[in-house]
């Protein structure tokens, strides 16, 4: 069965026109400071592809801005203070970037697959207005703003498809098939080894930046995994994080923990028992590593 688009029924009395037009200006505006300040977040965490995927969101939502304010002057209404509504607007609008702000994972496809579903939400809040008005007109009015909700979704889908092509090659594979203890510690250590070489090739770049702190978090996390000689890898490693900021550095680093970590719910999602606990204890430590990165990576962000 689908999950409905909106958690909750929004508690909206009387829907007039100015009460249209105040929540089409505050899911508007909202949503370019929201796309701003999460442009701005990931050019500071050194991922420019996805800062630029939400600076094209934002512009697009200006123009969307300018729109409603010509649509209430057509109307001959005014354009209510966003204060007074943001208010009414779908918690789970902002709780979707809330829960990926921060992660290493987020990618321009990623960004444009939850815009869609927003603007899918908003055409949910659009419909349930127009259902409650009882003027056949502000009914009328509600039906037009979810259709173009339906149109920026479309926009948004368009534009998700074609960060799918570009990301294809680098997109993760699907989660290991994992059915007994044996095998998930078999795939546990191969991970960590993984991730291992990665925080001590980022700690060595770390240190080159004079950032010792940052280096032992990551050394001190290491796992004690015997690790393989990987020349060529170590290699690219090396050229990857050539001239790379601390930040960058270190949202390299949360990477690898970020996808053991979705490997371990994919994994949860399918075991019981004993299995599904020894899953849970070993996302608990990463979840753990992945905390105190972050709280490292906040401090070099605001420093």
């Amino acid at each position: 069965m689908r999950k409905p688009l909106l958690d909750h029924q929004p508690h909206i009395g009387e829907v007039s026109l100015s009460v249209l037009i105040g929540v089409a200006n505050a899911i508007e505006r909202e949503s370019v400071q929201r796309y701003d300040a999460l442009a701005e977040l990931m050019q500071r965490r050194g991922d420019a592809a996805t800062a630029e995927a939400f600076r094209a969101m934002r512009d697009e939502e200006r123009a969307h801005v300018d729109a409603v304010e010509h649509w209430a002057g057509a109307l001959g209404q005014p354009v209510p203070d966003t204060a007074d509504f943001s208010w009414w607007l779908p918690p789970e609008m902002a709780s979707a970037w809330g829960d990926v702000a921060g992660s290493a994972l987020l990618s321009p496809y990623r960004a444009y697959a939850i815009a869609a579903d927003n603007e899918q939400r908003a055409f949910a809040l659009y419909s349930y207005l127009a259902a409650q008005a009882s003027d056949p007109a502000v009914a009328a009015q509600a039906e037009r703003l979810a259709l173009e909700e339906l149109r920026h979704a479309s926009l948004m889908r368009r534009w998700r498809r074609k960060a799918w092509h570009r990301e294809r090659r680098q997109l993760l594979p699907p989660p290991p098939t994992v059915t007994t203890q044996e095998a998930l510690e078999s795939l546990l250590a191969q991970q960590e080894s993984g991730i291992a070489r990665r925080h001590r090739a980022v700690a060595a770049a770390l240190r080159t930046q004079g950032d010792e702190e940052s280096a032992r978090l990551l050394e001190d996390e290491l796992s004690t995994t015997p690790l393989r000689p990987y020349v060529e890898e170590a290699a690219l490693l090396e050229n990857a994080m050539h001239g790379a900021s601390v930040v960058s550095l270190l949202v390299w680093a949360q990477e690898p923990l970020e996808t053991l970590s979705e490997t371990l719910e994919a994994i949860m999602r399918s075991s019981e028992g004993h299995l599904f606990t020894a899953a849970e204890t070993a996302l608990g430590r990463v979840v753990r590593r992945l905390g105190r990165l972050a709280l490292q990576i906040e401090r070099r962000m605001r420093t």
